[in-house]
């Protein structure tokens, strides 16, 4: 069967394509006519050991209508109990389990008793169903197990709660825990919390991929109503993604209440040697696009206590952090080591990005001494964007070669982000000193955002016609379907199709692991339809997901940014365009707006030939990963 709008079509159902409901094999046995409705419970109750699940499942919610309809189903109460307890495969424990709960003949002390079943399955699905009717925060409503967000969790049962979190060595039941958190109310939910993060509880849960997060995430309003014993927990935490999560949110708040980021900061010697560091990474990713910040109080001893640590990425921390604090001396610092020829390269490109990010009187000077220096010149073109100086465009656009082929993105992003630089660029491509290859449709499309007609028509010139959506896209599909036949593609050199695609496409699209992240990811959507891609390459705009409409910003110093928008805070706004993301203070932005067309821009494969065009969409169309052709 295939649903009608499936995989952005919307004039109809597609035919060639669909969801496998049904596949069998060799002679299908015959079922004879039932109806379950007429089955005794004790009937339904034997269903429940029936090796297909589907049947154990119709047997419940036939129960569960009988019992709703106030039928006793006493005989069947019994006989689900003794399944529970007798019965040696835990599926049929589990199905029995189930459906006790659905009939309502799951009380507390039975689901309790549940909590110390042998199995793990067992006891996890005992906490769900004594959860399940504490609906999540804001929504949260009294209800029969007293799950309400008045009531919370009878202590009996958060004291079960909180011993498990503690001994159960099962990972799967703490999850379960983890995920009841954002059940209860917060005064409950910071207790299970400190038992599930501590120390000496589950060291293992330090990696686990799932635990950190969930815990977190039932913590995240303690941050606006308990401030001060979400960083207590984050000082008894063994959990580095919980505790540098908690440090990113409450540094947040610092101007406005330091106390928590002072108990953060307070008996730093008493720590284990990983906790400074993942609080000053929470502290940095939660001021990431500020120029300024509130030096918290105990700062200068964090400062002292590290002054002869050899771990560089806490060292170099520290300075990035001191900078933002307004401290002169760290800035200093930083500015030697942006400009230290012996310096290691990745020292030097985060000192500079520093100095970019806290914008002192002398960063031109320094941007432009270090436009010379392979591979630090394409953070440093970034800092010149700055400066609204037509001469600097015309600078960075004739100086565009000396830049390494994989840092050339950076320049043309920084002559895209001015009207006076765009114009610079686009007569060095005319005169054949920028390749006309190097600027894509995307770098087309943001100039075409200046609505200014001289612009556009130096890029008519310079680099083509950037056609707007086709009048009737229906007949475009049509013609390049028509062309492109099975026999047609058939033909398609798929390693060739894959060259194309990491010239024209992977800037934007990962595909098999490999690419950029500003559209969706293609590796799972529907490629093998004919349909599916021309209708999506001819007519992006058609439907857009909100996450990759093209958001234009512009800003207070003249500069314009265009990109998508994967993150934001009430401070900040982040970016991400081809060649990275950049996060700015909302007090930088002059004016921001989404457009309604898609990021992705029109006319892709007009500009190809046919063979390109047929290899291109063979290699889409494939299944597998295929090499790149040699050399490539």
């Amino acid at each position: 069967w295939s649903d009608t709008g499936e995989c952005h079509d919307s004039t109809g159902v597609h035919r060639t394509s669909g969801r496998i409901f049904k596949i069998t094999h060799g002679e299908p046995k015959h079922v004879e006519p039932f109806d379950l409705a007429k089955m005794s419970d004790e009937e339904l109750v034997k269903l429940h050991t029936h090796e297909n699940e589907w049947w154990s499942r119709q047997a419940r919610l036939e129960l569960t209508a009988r019992a709703e309809s106030g039928r006793g189903l006493d005989t069947a109460k019994t006989q689900l109990r003794e399944m529970l307890e007798k019965d040696t495969d835990i599926v049929h424990q589990l199905r029995a389990m189930w459906t006790t709960y659905c009939i309502n003949a799951a009380d507390l002390p039975f689901l309790t008793k549940q909590l110390h079943h042998s199995n793990e399955h067992a006891r996890a699905w005992a906490i769900r169903l004594l959860s399940d009717h504490g609906a999540l925060d804001t929504c949260m409503s009294a209800r029969p197990l007293g799950m309400g967000k008045d009531a919370g969790a009878p202590k009996e049962i958060l004291a079960e709660f909180f011993k498990l979190a503690q001994s159960d060595s099962s990972a799967l039941v703490r999850l379960a825990l983890a995920s009841t958190l954002q059940r209860l109310p917060i005064a409950q939910r910071l207790g299970l919390a400190s038992a599930l993060v501590a120390y000496a509880a589950h060291p293992e849960d330090a990696d686990d991929h799932n635990l950190p997060l969930m815990i977190w995430y039932g913590l995240i309003p303690a941050a606006d109503s308990d401030p001060m014993s979400l960083a207590e927990i984050a000082k008894m935490c063994a959990l580095p993604t919980t505790r540098r999560l908690i440090a990113r949110r409450l540094i947040e708040d610092n101007e406005k209440n330091s106390a928590p980021i002072h108990s953060l900061l307070a008996g730093l010697e008493a720590q284990n040697p990983t906790y400074l560091k993942d609080i000053l990474a929470g502290f940095s990713e939660g001021t990431t696009g500020w120029r300024k910040a509130t030096k918290p109080a105990l700062w200068d001893s964090v400062v002292a206590t590290l002054a002869k640590t050899e771990d560089d990425t806490l060292r170099a921390r520290v300075r990035e952090l001191s900078v933002l604090f307004g401290d002169g001396r760290a800035l200093d610092e930083v500015k030697q080591i942006a400009l230290d020829g012996k310096a290691e390269m990745g020292a030097r490109k985060a000192a500079l990005q520093t100095l970019i990010e806290s914008n002192p009187p002398d960063l031109r000077a320094v941007c432009e001494q270090l436009l010379n220096t392979r591979f630090l010149n394409a953070v440093a073109v970034r800092g010149l964007s700055r400066f609204d100086d037509p001469a600097l465009g015309e600078k960075l656009a004739k100086s565009y070669r000396n830049f390494h082929g994989t840092e050339r993105g950076a320049v043309l992003e920084t002559l895209l982000s001015r009207p006076a630089f765009a114009k610079t660029l686009l007569a060095e491509v005319a005169a054949g000193k920028i390749p006309r290859a190097d600027m894509t449709p995307f770098h087309a499309r943001q100039i075409r955002t200046f609505n200014d007609p001289a612009l556009n028509k130096l890029l008519t010139e310079a680099w083509g016609e950037l056609r707007e959506p086709a009048a009737d896209k229906k007949a475009l599909i049509a013609k390049l379907k028509a062309r492109l036949t099975p026999d047609t593609l058939a033909k398609a050199d798929h390693s060739a199709g894959r060259a194309i695609f990491t010239t024209v496409c992977a800037t934007c699209h990962r595909l098999y692991g490999q690419g950029g992240e500003i559209g969706p990811d293609l590796t799972g959507s529907g490629r093998d339809n004919l349909d599916y891609l021309l209708e999506n390459i001819a007519d992006p705009s058609a439907v857009v997901n909100a996450d990759f409409r093209m958001t234009i910003a512009e800003m207070k110093d003249g500069r314009v940014l265009a990109g998508v928008v994967p993150a934001q805070t009430a401070r900040t706004v982040t970016i991400r365009a081809l060649t990275g993301s950049t996060t700015v203070e909302r007090t930088e932005i002059k004016k921001l707006e989404q457009s309604a067309v898609s990021m992705m821009p029109e006319g892709l494969l007009e500009a190809l030939s046919e063979t390109q065009v047929r290899d291109l969409i063979g290699y889409l169309m494939q299944k597998s990963q295929v090499p790149l052709p040699e050399g490539k």
